[in-house]
């Protein structure tokens, strides 16, 4: 093992599914169902002489082309990075920088080919200095500086199209999933979950009635006409991008669903706030209570803590208001009964959902 390259292999101890090997020993850095974290245990200076049948990778008979193409991506398709302030921090170090530079070489009054110019700078400088600088730190800023090149590219090139919204999103997406595709900037998945939401946001703005005012793709931006089909847009995306959260999860990619799951929470969010704007009454209380409760299904499988978090609270927001509006609180009292009877009624749902894991367990 002592000429294999650094990077994650089957754990050969056994504890967990995944261990990383720094090109000299194996390190206390594991991963279980895509999950990082560090082995209690610690580092071991000792080279396993077998691999044992618990350690393992894709289950067998599951590789496809989608898979295979996954595979390609590196760990990060796979594994979710362990937390890091230095990156972090260098990230929107870079996306700052990145705005400076714009702000500064535009000027006063600039020109959209200004901008076109110097956001292909940002984003060419971003793809060299992640593809030859192997600093995590500069890597780490390279992709704040292209998460702002992009987006200023994409809208400096399409803004004065009458179909401006459409056209940005798709430019948005198109390109945001081609830098994380290719190499440079390959497997970053905060830059699959930015494309997979412009993708929506593109759509979103295509249904607009206002052609004059159709948004920027992002976010539904001047469609108060029509916030019955954005509302519907935006959940549908989240309805696809949570589904294939599912699917990646199951199959152990949980690096690449977890881009796919936060563009599905934020397009779940925007769509069913829009849906229950439209709506009112009971409908939008119950709309809201059923995404909760879906998000929070998506996150308990994949083993999601913020996701199942943020389904919990939609849910728990669906309920208050539901009750809210047969109950019709007019004092503090009445305030007070809602409280308790929404906690009361998921208190109910989470003994159901119990009931039917501890079913399921025994099968």
């Amino acid at each position: 093992m002592s000429t294999q390259p650094a990077g994650w292999y089957n754990d050969p101890y056994g504890r967990f599914q995944k261990r990383h090997w720094d090109g000299e020993q194996w390190t206390d850095r594991v991963a279980t169902n895509g999950v990082t974290q560090l082995d209690p245990l610690g580092a071991s200076t000792v080279i396993p002489f077998a691999t044992p049948p618990t350690a393992y990778e894709t289950p067998a008979g599951s590789s496809n082309a989608i898979t295979v193409f996954l595979d390609g991506l590196g760990p990060d398709a796979k594994l979710r990075p362990h937390p890091s302030l230095r990156l972090a921090v260098a990230g929107l170090a870079g996306a700052v920088l990145a705005v400076g530079v714009l702000v500064a070489a535009a000027g006063d009054d600039p020109s959209r080919g200004t901008l076109i110019a110097v956001s292909l700078v940002l984003i060419a400088a971003a793809w060299g200095l992640r593809t030859y600088v192997k600093v995590a730190e500069v890597a780490g800023a390279a992709v704040g500086v292209v998460v702002v090149g992009i987006p200023v590219f994409a809208t400096a090139s399409t803004v004065s199209d009458s179909r401006g919204g459409f056209l940005t999103g798709l430019l948005l997406a198109a390109m945001f999933v081609a830098a994380w595709a290719l190499p440079g900037f390959k497997s970053r998945n905060l830059l699959l979950g930015l494309g997979a939401l412009a993708l929506v946001g593109a759509v979103g703005a295509l249904s607009a009635t206002d052609k004059a005012d159709n948004g920027l793709g992002l976010l539904p931006v001047g469609v108060t006409d029509n916030l019955g089909t954005q509302g519907a847009i935006y959940l549908g995306g989240a309805a696809t991008f949570l589904g294939l959260t599912w699917w990646l999860d199951r199959r152990g990619y949980r690096g690449t669903g977890t881009g796919l799951c936060a563009a599905g929470l934020f397009a779940a969010v925007v769509g069913t706030v829009l849906l229950a704007d439209k709506f009112g009454g009971d409908t939008g209380p119950t709309l809201v209570l059923i995404v909760g409760l879906l998000i929070c299904v998506v996150g308990t499988h994949g083993s999601r803590r913020a996701t199942t978090w943020w389904g919990a609270a939609l849910a728990t927001i669906g309920m208050v208001a539901l009750v809210a509006v047969q109950w019709k609180p007019d004092s503090n009292s009445a305030v007070g009964g809602v409280a308790i009877v929404s906690g009361l009624l998921l208190l109910g749902i989470a003994f159901i959902v119990g009931f039917i894991s501890s079913a399921n367990a025994t099968k």
